[in-house]
């Protein structure tokens, strides 16, 4: 009896019913099929070779899901040997992410990984070689899991799932398999790449990373803050100088100096930052786990003293310091915003000279960057050619009427511009990092004007210092140095401080501020009720033996809430056994309304303008004790 073929009636586009044996259909679908399976492994391919691991993760899966006809598919590797579950990646949108899926016997890809081949699952209700529980708890009868293997082992394996049993045969496995091979041709490339990088991302002078590393590194900071609640904190440095460096003594020593500076960059930080070479002369350093800029000033006090430590025998003979700028990261600012604001902030720090800091605040975006460019260059000259000079403005007994100290205030003649406001020049300084070199040069001039008055005036002198050099560790020391050098007794010094300084590291403050008193200088408290709660430090640094009550205060006096603030003030300095000064006095009415709440001292324009050393004299002359009668102020 003859074999009859099978057939299957088929009606073509055009309606026509034709016959069509089974054996030909079946050839025609399973081309077809081929020819899909090509154009999506080619697709894949492409991908393989330029984007990123993500989006080759989801096209695998999704590309083998659909080629063996199934909507389950997902990635499974070990995060570490010792996890007991998998990590699952690349899911596509039927499997639930929510199931643990356990290693070794515990399920099939678990199996998979654990021998390292090719597992299919044909039924998983008479599977006994691996756990198929989770399988079966989410629905499914059959699997395949393909490991994918690299030339550094088995990375993990591509899975797949179906809800009948007996569903994959040998073209779904090839077709698994050439998947596999696909990804595992990616992660090769992804490896490579990331060899490479290592290799050119990093300065082969100093060993460092470069700025291609430095940015990703910012973002992973950024990154890593947001979860941790804290902030990121960037240092870009500045060789100084280092331009001369290299025309005078050539580019090997220059070479050599990098190295050197680089080394002790590195030493100076904290295990956990991370510095990178950012240009030609430029050093990155990221700072995680910071909550404000003032453990980043911390650091770069740190750096600036390693960077002046004396060279070793080893080292090239030369001296090196940096300016460096400073900047914090906030909530919600961005990569590219937080390296804008660290480089604005070390070209004021530059503007300033060699050895400074400067940390970003806003105004660092809206002010005069020219005329402060302009103003910081000569604000260095005039420092350093002794152009600055000092008016003096008197402090008197208001009991006696007698001046008992005088406060020393920095003028500026500019060559060209005539009069600079002192707001507008110490604001500079502040800017540009020239803060303590004024504050050091208005010391050292008072003190030595004050020695030479007190041959004839039992007379105090007053210098404003700022909370930067109440920052620096070094500070104390200049102090002690400064009095050495011009024989002031430490008794006739008073410093005085705003309230702004508690703004900063109050650690810090508190221990240079008990140093100098240590010394019998006194402390003043300047702008008291201005408002940064000065009042509750009292009791904690119980250190000032001075109140100076804030002139808006003063102006105040002539009204009945005004005036009961002022006799409150002065009655806790006296319960602190301090003395009190009332600022800005204006006119007699004030100044007799300070003497009726108690007030020790007056100052202001009734009493006597700022006026330079020689006319001080000559006040002095008229209305200050002569020297056999002391008062320390």
């Amino acid at each position: 009896m003859p074999v009859v073929e099978p057939t299957i009636d088929s009606q073509t586009p055009n309606g026509v019913m034709v016959t069509i044996p089974a054996r030909v259909l079946a050839d025609v679908r399973a081309s077809r099929r081929f020819a899909l399976a090509q154009t999506a492994l080619a697709r894949l391919s492409g991908l393989a070779v330029s984007a990123d691991l993500d989006e080759v993760s989801a096209a695998a899966t999704s590309t083998a899901a659909t080629l063996v006809g199934v909507a389950s598919a997902a990635l499974a590797r070990h995060e570490s040997p010792e996890d007991p579950f998998l990590r699952i990646d690349a899911v596509t949108h039927v499997l639930r992410t929510d199931v643990e899926v356990r290693s070794g016997a515990g399920s099939l890809a678990g199996f998979a990984l654990a021998h390292g081949r090719l597992t299919v699952c044909s039924d998983g209700e008479t599977e006994t070689r691996f756990d198929t529980s989770t399988m079966s708890s989410v629905g499914f009868r059959s699997g395949a899991a393909v490991p994918i293997t690299t030339s550094a082992g088995v990375w993990g394996a591509l899975i797949v799932f179906g809800a009948e049993p007996n569903l994959f045969d040998d073209t779904d496995i090839a077709f698994l398999s050439a998947v596999a091979g696909v990804f595992s041709a990616a992660l090769e490339r992804v490896d490579l790449s990331r060899l490479l990088r290592e290799q050119t991302d990093h300065d082969p002078l100093t060993g460092l990373p470069d700025r291609t590393r430095a940015y990703s590194a910012v973002g992973d900071a950024l990154t890593r803050a947001r979860a941790q609640g804290d902030e990121v904190a960037l240092l870009l440095l500045d060789v100084d100088d280092f331009a001369i460096i290299n025309d005078s003594l050539g580019h090997d020593t220059g070479d050599r100096a990098l190295v050197r500076f680089a080394e002790r960059l590195v030493a100076a930080v904290r295990t956990r930052d991370a510095v990178y070479r950012f240009g030609g002369d430029e050093f990155l350093v990221v700072c995680g786990g910071f909550d404000d800029a003032r453990n980043a000033e911390d650091l770069a006090f740190r750096v600036t003293a390693a960077l002046a430590a004396p060279p070793s025998a080893a080292d090239a003979p030369i001296p090196m310091s940096a300016s460096i700028g400073i900047a914090v990261s906030e909530p919600g600012v961005t990569v590219r915003e937080l390296l804008r604001r660290v480089d604005l902030a070390l070209h004021r720090a530059k503007d300033g000279g060699g050895g400074a800091h400067a940390v970003f605040d806003a105004e660092d975006d809206h002010y005069d960057a020219d005329r402060v460019r302009s103003l910081s260059v000569d604000l260095r000259a005039a420092l350093a050619e002794d152009e600055l000079t000092l008016a003096y403005q008197p402090l008197v007994h208001i009991a006696t009427g007698e001046v008992v100290s005088v406060e020393a205030l920095a003028r500026w003649n500019h060559p060209t511009l005539g009069q600079i406001e002192p707001s507008e020049f110490v604001a500079v300084a502040e800017r540009t990092g020239l803060a303590a070199v004024l504050g050091d040069w208005a010391l050292r001039t008072a003190c030595r004007q004050a020695a030479r008055w007190r041959r004839d005036f039992s007379i105090t002198v007053r210098v404003n210092v700022s909370a930067l050099q109440l920052r620096d560790p070094a500070f104390p020391g200049r102090v002690a140095s400064v009095l050495r050098e011009t024989g002031l007794p430490p008794q006739a010094l008073g410093l005085e401080v705003t309230e702004t300084v508690w703004l900063a590291d109050t650690g810090r403050v508190a221990r240079n501020l008990t140093a100098v008193t240590e010394m019998g200088v006194a402390l003043l408290l300047d702008d008291v009720g201005a408002g940064h709660s000065s009042l509750a430090y009292l009791e904690r640094f119980p250190v000032f033996e001075c109140f100076k009550i804030d002139k808006g205060y003063i102006d105040a006096l002539d009204t009945r809430r005004g005036r009961a603030v002022v006799t409150a003030i002065v009655a806790l300095a006296k319960a602190y056994e301090m003395t009190v000064v009332g600022e800005g006095v204006e006119t007699r009415a004030q100044l007799d309304a300070l003497a009726e709440t108690g007030c020790d001292l007056a100052q202001g324009f009734l009493l006597g303008r700022p006026v330079d050393a020689e006319r001080t004299t000559a006040v002095l002359e008229l209305r200050a004790p002569r020297a056999e009668t002391v008062h320390e102020v």
